[in-house]
């Protein structure tokens, strides 16, 4: 029965609803729109061309949703995941699926990289390794037709069920799941996965979308075993299955932003066009080039004048956007990579605000480097293939979070005021890996840079020791530095050389 399968787990109608909001929040334009975040005012309605959809059309959105999430996978993904194949460095299956994980393009670091976005904004995403079912008799074939296993990923939308059960060695196991797979004005697609079975139900829907009665279904052996789908959730919940936010309290002060925003438009539009008040009798118009026309005796009580609002409450309402702006990059730590309005924080406010950002960025890191490792795993299974013993995957730990214009400043600073060649020597070395971003490139530069401690000085004799200290006064040493190379000098010799360097200038 069609009955059977609106069944959802407890957890899904909340987690969708939320998610679709933060979703929203997340994508902006048209969609957020659509959502009616506005308040109403008292009497508006929502018929078109009434004042709320209008104040719907011309409220701006500020995006904060994007913006931090745009920051967070900016860092996490600045240095790309180092995935060691070991014996499969050639396998063609495994290359193939680097270079086109979803079989629509996206290649694996594209892949991971969207669905944390996603996972970031909505709480989680089921992802699904599959393959094709093709009737092929030897994995070799099946590589001939370039048949193998890919992953697709799920929204907590798409997700109406799931079941995890505890196996004896304490860890909770996917046996049951019922998703989505396409839905269609009169027909929607289900889904359903054991370990032993793959049930996929085609089932008529009405206008509103409810399903009514099954069109078709088909009972498919699942050659696995087990459910093969992991749920990437960056911040998990105690309700497995189902993840937390990481912007869900931003999209809540975006959405208190969006109204406020919406009250300053229409003070700003009240403020530039007054209201005329006058008698019914007086022939007038505001506006440029108005004429107002009265009675040459007219009471002055009667004249007509204009009500213009004095416009106080605008520096109220940005105010109060500017406040929770800053809230906003408070709670998400990105104060110290953001261009902050008002006072700047002090260095220890900006240093511990970075640390905690690293560690948020780490966690989540993490967490990604293991759902990889669980995605190459049901990858393997399908592909009968078994992981190599060096086979790793590596994600980022540490996130440099600095402001590099201040680094710059200060390095240069530091270059001016110690006349020092090793000291300068690793500033420059510092410059170098601040402003050049290719490892490449940078070993070069950094190669070129010859720390003076390192420099070859051959030992000196009484004939060729003035000349060796000239060039070394030249190449800008100290004395002390001449002394650390060369045990051989002292400092009467430097002396010495000095006055006749200074003789022949």
């Amino acid at each position: 029965m069609a009955e059977d399968l609106l069944g959802t787990h407890k957890a899904y109608k909340a987690h969708a609803k939320e998610a679709d909001f933060f979703f929203r929040s997340y994508v902006g334009g048209k969609l957020y729109r659509q959502g009616e975040y506005l308040t109403k005012y008292l009497g508006e309605d929502n018929t078109p061309g009434d004042s709320y959809g209008k104040r719907l059309e011309t409220t701006p959105l500020d995006n904060h949703v994007k913006t931090t999430v745009d920051i967070y996978s900016s860092f996490i993904f600045r240095n790309l995941p180092k995935r060691t194949l070991g014996a499969l460095n050639n396998n063609a299956s495994v290359k193939d699926f680097i270079s086109d994980t979803d079989m629509n393009g996206q290649n694996l670091d594209s892949f991971m990289k969207s669905i944390n976005d996603l996972a970031m904004v909505q709480g989680n995403v089921w992802l699904l390794v599959d393959k094709p079912n093709y009737a092929v008799q030897t994995q070799a074939e099946a590589e001939a037709l370039g048949i193998r296993a890919y992953v697709c990923s799920y929204t907590p939308q798409n997700v109406l069920d799931w079941e995890y059960r505890k196996s004896v060695t304490g860890k909770h196991e996917l046996v049951y799941i019922k998703v989505i797979e396409s839905e269609a004005k009169t027909q929607t697609s289900v889904t359903e996965w054991t370990k032993t079975e793959i049930v996929k139900t085609l089932v008529a829907t009405d206008e509103s979308g409810e399903m009514k009665n099954i069109i078709s279904q088909e009972v498919f052996v699942n050659p696995l075993g087990v459910v093969p789908f992991v749920n990437y959730a960056p911040l998990p919940s105690p309700t497995k299955g189902v993840g937390y936010s990481l912007i869900g309290d931003v999209a809540y002060a975006q959405k208190y932003i969006y109204n406020l925003l919406s009250e300053l438009e229409q003070n700003i539009r009240i403020s530039g066009h007054p209201s005329l008040v006058k008698t019914p009798s007086t022939r007038a118009s505001a506006g440029a080039g108005a004429v107002i026309e009265v009675q040459e005796d007219m009471d002055p009580q009667l004249k007509p004048y204009l009500l213009q609002p004095s416009g106080s409450s605008i520096v109220g309402i940005l105010d109060s956007v500017n406040s929770v702006v800053q809230s906003i990059h408070r709670m998400t730590h990105t104060s110290a990579v953001q261009i902050m309005r008002g006072s700047p924080m002090s260095g220890v406010a900006l240093q511990t605000e970075r640390q905690l950002l690293n560690t948020k960025l780490a966690d989540i890191s993490h967490t990604l480097q293991e759902t990889e490792y669980a995605i190459w795993n049901l990858f393997f299974q399908w592909q009968a293939v078994d992981m190599p013993d060096e086979f790793s995957v590596s994600y980022a730990d540490t996130f440099d979070i600095r402001d590099e214009h201040a680094d710059l400043e200060l390095y240069s600073k530091a270059i001016e005021a110690v006349n020092d060649p090793v000291f300068v020597t690793q500033m420059n070395k510092q410059i170098a890996e601040l402003l050049i971003k290719d490892e490449e490139t940078l070993n070069t530069v950094v190669e070129s840079i010859e720390p003076a401690e390192t420099m070859v000085h051959d030992t000196t004799t009484p004939e060729n020791r003035t000349e060796h200290i000239q060039q070394m006064i030249m190449q800008g040493l100290t004395d002390q530095n001449m002394l650390d190379l060369h045990p051989e000098m002292s400092q009467e010799d430097i002396d010495e050389a000095k006055r006749l360097l200074l003789e022949q200038n």
